[in-house]
C-alpha cells in the first residue's frame, strides 16, 4: 500500500519538494482542472504547460471535457498525454490524470456501459389502483405486496405472488416493485452511468480506463504522473432527481438497486429485502423512520464501498498510481445520503481525500471540516479541494485569497482549480466559467496568489495540528 506522506513529495516525481518558504516545491502549489476540450494539439499543449507554470501552479489534472474533439482513450489522446507528461517533468510539474470522459467517473464516457449488465439499476414502487392491471415482465418484477396506504403511511401490507389475480380488498392497493436500468442519454454518450455496487461492473470500468492507462503510459506511472483523479462516483440517487445522473423520468418512487443487493442483505441482516420493500418507500404506521429503511441504506453503503472505492483504491496502486478526487454531493449530511450514502466512510478509500466547493458565496464549512477530520484520525496529510469553480468573470484576486484563506484553514493543501481551458470556441466557452488561465487577462500575475498558499501550506504542515476537543 502506498503512503502519501513518503510518496507526495510530490508523489513520486523527480521533484524535489521539501518544505521551503521562498520558493515551495510542486507538492504545495495549485493543480487545477485543465480542460481538454477541443482538438488536441500537442505543440499548443506544451505552450500551455509553460503558461501553468508561470501562473504558478505545481501541476494540472488533464480533464476531458464538453468539446473534445481527439478520440478519448484514442492514440492520439495517450500521444498527448505521453508528450504532456513528459513536458511536465521537465518543467517540474505533477502531470495528473482523470479517469473519466467529462464526470461522474465510472462509465468511461459509456464505453463501460453499453452492456445492459453494467448499467446503473434502479427499484420502482409502483402504487396500482386500476381493475384492468397488467403484470410487468417477469424478468423486471421483484415483489408485490396489498397493502394500506393513505399517503405516505402505510398500514398492514401483505406479499403476494407474481400474476396473481386477486384484487386487493376495499382500502387497500397493490404495491408493485420492479428494477429498471437507468435510461440511457446524450451526456454518456448514447449510454447509461455505471452500476457502482456492482463488482463485475467496476471491473469492467477499471480495465477500460485504469488498465489501458497503466498499458500506454508504461514507466511514467507513479512517476510523471504521479496520481489519478476520480470525480463525483456515488450509488444512485434515492427518490431524487439529477440532471446528470437520472434522465427524464419520474424519480419519486424509484431507489437504487442492483442484483447483487438482496443476497447482501440477507446476509447482513438475516432477512430478505424483498419482504420489506414497502417500508422503505412509505411510513409505517405514521413512523419516518424504519430499522428496514436504515438497513437498505446501510447495505447500499457497504456495496458502494466494497464494489466501487476499494477495487478502484487498489487498482490504483497496482498501477503505481494515487488517488485523489471526490463523491458526489458533500453539501451537508442529508445530501450525502441521497446519492453516496456517509461520505466520511469513504474517504479512508482515498490517498488524498477531497471534496468539491465551487462558487463565489459557498461556506459550507462543515464540509472541509468532515474531511479534515477523517484524514486527521487516518494519518493523511493532504487535502483536495476543488474550488473557485462558477465564480465568473468579475472576481479578482481578493475573492481567490478569501476562499482560499477558509479552506487552507480547515486544511485543504491542495488546490484545485476549476476551471483552465485549453480552448473557449464553442460550447466550452460557457463551462462554468471562468478560465483561470491566459484567457484571463491578469494570468501572468498569478504567480503572486500561488506562492503565497504555497507558503501557507507550507507553514501549516510543517507542525502537528493539536486537538484536544472531540
Amino acid at each position: 500500500m502506498f503512503k502519501t506522506q513518503q510518496l507526495h513529495k510530490p508523489c513520486g516525481s523527480a521533484v524535489e519538494c521539501q518544505p521551503h518558504w521562498n520558493a515551495p516545491g510542486a507538492a504545495f502549489r495549485g493543480k487545477p482542472f485543465w480542460s481538454w476540450n477541443g482538438k488536441l494539439d500537442i505543440d499548443e499543449l506544451k505552450r500551455q504547460v509553460g503558461v501553468l507554470k508561470e501562473m504558478g501552479m505545481g501541476g494540472f489534472f488533464m480533464h476531458s471535457r464538453t468539446g473534445l474533439a481527439t478520440e478519448y482513450l484514442g492514440e492520439e489522446w495517450f500521444e498527448a498525454i505521453n508528450a504532456i507528461a513528459d513536458e511536465g517533468e521537465r518543467e517540474g510539474m505533477e502531470a495528473w490524470i482523470y479517469d473519466e470522459d467529462r464526470w461522474p467517473s465510472g462509465s468511461a464516457g459509456g464505453m463501460a456501459t453499453e452492456e445492459e449488465k453494467y448499467q446503473m439499476k434502479y427499484v420502482r414502487c409502483t402504487v396500482v389502483s386500476e381493475t384492468d392491471f397488467e403484470w410487468p415482465e417477469e424478468r423486471y418484477f421483484i415483489a408485490a405486496f396489498h397493502a394500506e396506504l393513505e399517503g405516505l403511511v402505510l398500514g398492514s401490507y401483505q406479499r403476494i405472488e407474481y400474476g396473481i389475480s386477486t384484487e386487493p380488498s376495499e382500502g387497500h392497493v397493490l404495491l408493485l416493485f420492479t428494477w429498471e436500468c437507468m435510461e440511457r442519454g446524450s451526456f454518456y454518450n448514447g449510454n447509461t452511468y455505471l452500476d457502482t455496487m456492482s463488482r463485475d461492473a467496476v471491473e469492467n470500468f477499471l480495465k477500460i480506463t485504469h488498465d489501458c492507462y497503466a498499458e500506454k503510459c508504461g514507466d511514467r506511472m507513479g512517476k510523471s504522473i504521479p496520481g489519478v483523479f476520480t470525480d463525483e462516483p456515488h450509488r444512485g440517487n434515492i427518490m431524487l432527481a439529477d440532471y446528470w445522473t437520472i434522465m427524464d423520468v419520474d424519480t419519486s418512487m424509484i431507489s437504487p438497486w442492483t442484483p447483487e443487493l438482496p443476497k447482501a442483505y440477507a446476509e447482513a441482516f438475516g432477512s430478505s429485502i424483498e419482504d420489506v420493500l414497502p417500508e422503505v418507500y412509505f411510513q409505517k404506521d405514521g413512523e419516518k423512520l424504519s430499522p428496514h429503511k436504515w438497513r437498505y441504506i446501510e447495505i447500499l453503503q457497504r456495496l458502494f464501498l466494497d464494489n466501487w472505492a476499494k477495487p478502484c483504491l487498489e487498482r490504483s496502486h497496482q498501477i503505481g498510481l494515487l488517488m485523489t478526487g471526490h463523491i458526489l454531493h458533500e453539501d451537508n449530511l442529508a445530501a450525502q445520503v441521497v446519492p453516496s450514502g456517509a461520505v466520511a466512510r469513504y474517504y479512508p478509500y482515498m490517498d488524498i481525500p477531497g471534496i468539491d466547493l465551487l462558487g463565489n458565496a459557498n461556506h459550507s464549512y462543515w464540509v472541509a471540516k468532515q474531511v479534515q477530520s477523517v484524514c486527521r484520525q487516518t494519518d493523511k496529510p493532504w487535502i483536495m479541494s476543488e474550488l473557485y469553480g462558477c465564480t465568473g468573470w468579475q472576481m479578482g484576486f481578493d475573492g481567490h485569497k478569501r476562499i482560499g484563506d477558509w479552506q487552507a484553514l480547515f486544511g485543504i493543501n491542495l488546490r484545485c482549480h476549476h476551471l483552465s481551458w485549453y480552448t473557449m470556441a464553442g460550447e466550452a466557452k460557457r463551462d462554468y466559467p471562468a478560465s483561470i488561465f491566459f484567457q484571463s487577462p491578469w494570468w501572468r500575475d498569478y504567480d503572486v496568489v500561488e506562492t503565497y498558499f504555497s507558503r501557507l501550506h507550507t507553514v501549516l504542515q510543517s507542525g502537528k495540528p493539536l486537538c484536544d476537543v472531540l
